[in-house]
Formats: structure tokens, sequence, C-alpha cells
């Protein structure tokens, strides 16, 4: 947990570059900018601070009630003019307030763990998003490309009589339903950037700049191990730091409440006569008995443990959610992973190859046009197909990152820098 403090409150101003001076977005970058940017992680900062400024309250010793009851006539009516009395607190009640401070802390703290990894993975999701809306983009171009060329050939062999004139119907047809997909692609591009720029404190219309590639995917499967990557979760998620936290805070109510019926003592320095002369002053000790209780105390006690009993069936839900989320993020890896494999293959270069034997078939007055332009729209298809999976594939991986509670070791090193603890 301390490693999230030092993260939030060591971001110096002039970490992150100048939108203006950045010529390349990289995924780190993305993520660095939005926790510089990000309003509900400034709040999270001072909501921490601010309970650390309640652990610091409630170890302190409660204050002195101080009496002051000047007289008014020569006989002032009362038995002193002032007394001074300073609770000690031995009954437990000053330990149980600290107690529950300190959980309140520890909640606080995991909700702003929760904040950061939830922003993290939202700016990752954004940013690959975008990616693949500009590889989309430029596939459509280049696909574009492709169409305006066979429409050129088959043009000229319908005027030299070689095609029928419906074959150069089929080509144009295409060349309009592709210009009809680039223009959906600049769409889809735009508002997966309106998107990111939100997530980085940017105006929406902001260029990204070049983004960087998706690398190739290895083919050395990684070696996950299902079991380690449960108790990683189990351990680190801070949803269940969170609602363990909440039943702590209840458990310290008990204590206090319990306290309270406690006997305790309170040295007291009273003066009968303070205005007119220091007269008949003396010290003293209280002991207050809380001997009756006519239900409030009780009901209060009742009232939370029930709640503490609640709060370890939260816990245990959301154990439960962290189990599901991480064997879900692991299956839509293996399958976008395995998927990858599939195309990269044979299947991509396969549709290559038939599109380039359908351009020269073509050229040649061979193929027949509809053979074509089925060719064009599978590797259209099996093009869009791979890096729809590619963008599966890191996606589910960024999932996995935050249903196990990890966060990005080269974030953390580029915002910290050297000589930080970050257990």
């Amino acid at each position: 947990m301390r490693y999230l403090m030092v993260l939030l409150l060591s971001i110096a101003p002039g970490f992150v570059l100048a939108q203006s001076a950045v010529s390349a977005l990289t995924i780190d970058d993305a993520v660095s900018i939005a926790i510089r940017s990000n309003p509900k992680l400034s709040a999270a900062v001072h909501d921490v601070k601010a309970s650390q400024s309640g652990v610091l309250s409630a170890r302190s010793l409660a204050e002195p009630s101080i009496l002051f009851t000047p007289g008014i006539t020569s006989l002032s009516g009362t038995g002193e003019e002032l007394l001074i009395s300073q609770p000690l607190e031995l009954n437990g009640t000053r330990t149980a307030r600290t107690g529950i401070a300190a959980a309140r802390l520890r909640q606080t703290q995991a909700q702003s763990v929760i904040e950061l990894r939830n922003l993290v993975f939202a700016v990752k999701t954004a940013y690959y998003e975008l990616v693949r809306s500009q590889e989309h983009l430029a596939l459509t171009h280049d696909l574009l490309k492709t169409a305006e060329e066979f429409d050129r050939i088959v043009r000229r062999q319908v005027e030299l009589g070689s095609r029928p004139g419906i074959d150069q119907t089929h080509t144009e047809i295409e060349v309009l339903r592709a210009h009809q997909q680039v223009r959906l692609a600049e769409g889809q591009k735009g508002v997966a950037l309106a998107a990111l720029n939100t997530l980085l404190g940017r105006e929406p219309s902001t260029p990204a700049g070049s983004l960087s590639l998706l690398s190739p995917l290895s083919n050395t499967p990684h070696a996950r191990n299902r079991e380690s990557l449960f108790r990683q979760a189990l351990s680190d998620r801070a949803e269940i730091k969170a609602e363990l936290a909440a039943g702590d805070i209840f458990r310290q109510e008990v204590r206090l409440t319990r306290a309270q019926g406690l006997p305790d003592l309170a040295p007291q320095f009273r003066a009968g006569s303070v205005t007119r002369r220091f007269d008949d002053y003396g010290i003293g000790i209280a002991i207050s008995l809380p001997l009756f209780d006519y239900g409030s105390r009780r009901n209060r006690i009742r009232q939370s443990e029930e709640s503490v009993r609640a709060q370890d069936s939260r816990a245990e839900a959301a154990r439960n959610q962290v189990r599901q989320e991480v064997q879900q993020a692991l299956e839509r890896l293996q399958s976008a992973e395995a998927a990858l494999r599939e195309y990269d293959g044979g299947l991509l270069e396969k549709t290559q190859l038939l599109l380039e034997a359908s351009r020269k078939g073509l050229e040649a007055g061979q193929t027949n046009i509809v053979a074509v332009l089925e060719a064009q729209r599978t590797f259209r298809s099996v093009q869009t197909e791979r890096l729809n999976a590619q963008i599966a594939y890191v996606q589910a991986e960024a999932e996995l990152e935050r249903a196990t509670g990890a966060t990005p070791s080269t974030l953390l090193k580029a915002l910290l820098g050297k000589g930080h603890n970050l257990k």
C-alpha cells in the first residue's frame, strides 16, 4: 500500500513532457499523463491526507474541560469559579478511537488504489481502441487503393472489349464501398481519440501524435500459473482490502462502545475564587462511573456486531468476484492468443497469396471478376479479424493485470525513479 502514496504524492510537476513537445505517445506515456491530470486521483490523494490527519487527531488525548463561573455578586452561588478537568481515557476509548481512524485510513488507501488501477485499465483500453481504429483506417485506405487498381484494370479491359461492361459495374461498386469504409473508419478514429483525450485531461480534438506500434506476438507461449495468479489477486486486490477495512471499522466501534461503559479517571483543578482573589483552590480526581445503560450502549454494540458480520460476507463476495475476473481474463487471453497463432501460422499469408493471384489473373483476363472481388473481401476480413485478435490479446493482458491487482512495473519505475521502495 505504501507504494501507492509514493506514486500519487511524488509525481513531479515537470515529469510529463509538454503536450506540444510529444512526438510519439506510448502506452506508458498515456498512463502517466492520465495519472498526472485525472481529478479522481487528485481527490483520492486529498482523501488519504484527510484520513492521515484523522489518525493523528484520534491519537491525541481528549481535550480538557474548563468551567469558569465568575461571581456576579459577592456570593457567586457556586462551589467554585474555576474547574479544569482532564479525562485520561484509561478505559480504552482513545485506543478504540485510534483503531477506527486507522481502519478508515486503510479503507481510503484501498479505494485510492482502486481508482488508480481502474484508471490505468481505462487508459490502456482507450489507447488500444485508438490503435485499432488507426490500423483499421490504414487498412481501409490500402483496400481503397486495391479497389481503384482493380477498377482501372477492368476499365481498360472493357474498353478493349476483353471483358463485359457488367464487370466494370462490379468494380465501381466496390470502389464506392471502399470509400464508405474509409469514412466510417475515420469516424471511429475520431470517437476513439476523443475517449482517450478525455482520460488524459485534454481537449477531445487534441492530436494524439504517433502511437507506438503493437509488438508482434511471440511464438513462445507465456507460462501462467493459475493458482499463483489467484493467490496474487486475493492478496493484492484493493477491493478486498477495502471491505476488510470497513469490517475493522465496525470492530473498533464495538470496542469503543464497550470502553465508554467502563470507569475512567480525570484529574481536576478547582478554585473557589478567581475574580476577586485566588483562593480556596486545590487538586482532585474525578472518577466517571457509567453504571446505568437503558439499552442505548447495548444496542449500539449489537448494531456494530451485525455490521461486522455483514462486512465479512461482503469481503467473501469480493473474493469470489476477484476469482471470477481472473478466470475470465485468463480465458480471454488464451482465446486471443490461440486465434493470433492461427492467423500468423499461415492463414494471413494464404489470403495475401490468394489476393495476389487474383490480381495477376485479372490482369491476364483469366479470372472472373466475382472471384477477384471475393478474394479482396476475404483479405479484408482476415486482416480485420487479425487486428481485432491482436487488440483483444493486449486488452486481455491489461484486464489480467487489473484483475490480479498488479501495477505496471515500467510505469512505477518511470514515475518513482530509483531509490524508492515499491513494496
